[in-house]
């Protein structure tokens, strides 16, 4: 299997050994500073990003990436002191990194987490080629037309039901928290709170069936939709 090139930055000797000895395969190039590496920003691919850097905070930059339509799909993990509470790590996530590890992460973790992180990427880009319908295993969405299909047979789902599943098919394998659901996905004037997502998303998953198990809690973050 022909691994990826994977941009590291850090300007720390010790962050930079580890990943040389950990992500043997992985044609790694390594940037020093944020300024570095946004004179020249790759458009796509996998970032590692320290959250210590000289010139800018990593959870900083991972935001300034990803608000930009250049860079905003790279696959962003971001490697820094811990532990963080579940506040703290839900924060990390809502800026838009796909992945937070502690530093020193364990190593065989650490590189199996990548691996599935990049194997998941391509499923979504697979589906970003065809916008018009979106197709997980017996799951079948049309935006278009706001149908869902599971096993060939339509399911009924309210709009605000069918806008959430929507939103978990295009953020397949990110964790997504409360708060960016009532942001992105909730329609102004709606009542809601953290307590009504919840209950939103019990009702999706009823609504699904046995693939509404696909839809999991993370606790103390929010949902992840993953096959």
């Amino acid at each position: 299997m022909k691994l990826p090139a994977a941009v590291c930055l850090t300007s720390d000797s010790g962050v930079r050994s580890f990943l040389e000895r950990t992500l043997g395969g992985f044609r790694l190039k390594f940037r020093a500073s944020a300024a570095e590496l946004l004179k020249d920003p790759p458009e796509k691919g996998l970032v590692i990003i320290d959250s210590s850097l000289p010139d800018m905070s990593g959870h900083d930059l991972v935001s300034v990436l990803r608000g930009d339509k250049k860079t905003s799909a790279l696959l962003l993990v971001l490697t820094g002191p811990g532990p963080h509470s579940p506040a703290a790590a839900a924060l990390l996530f809502e800026n838009g990194a796909d992945e937070f590890f502690p530093f020193p992460p364990e190593a065989s973790l650490f590189r199996a987490r990548l691996l599935n992180l990049l194997a998941r990427s391509g499923t979504r880009a697979a589906a970003a080629q065809n916008p018009a319908e979106y197709v997980f295993g017996s799951l079948k969405i049309s935006p278009e037309a706001r149908t869902a299909y599971v096993g060939g047979v339509r399911i009924k789902l309210t709009a605000l039901e069918f806008d959430i599943l929507l939103y978990f098919l295009q953020n397949q394998g990110r964790v997504v928290s409360r708060t960016v659901l009532l942001e992105r996905v909730w329609r102004q004037g709606m009542e809601a709170g953290p307590r009504t997502v919840d209950k939103r998303i019990e009702s999706l998953r009823s609504s699904l069936g046995p693939f509404g198990t696909k839809i999991r809690t993370v606790f103390g973050l929010g949902y992840i939709f993953r096959l």
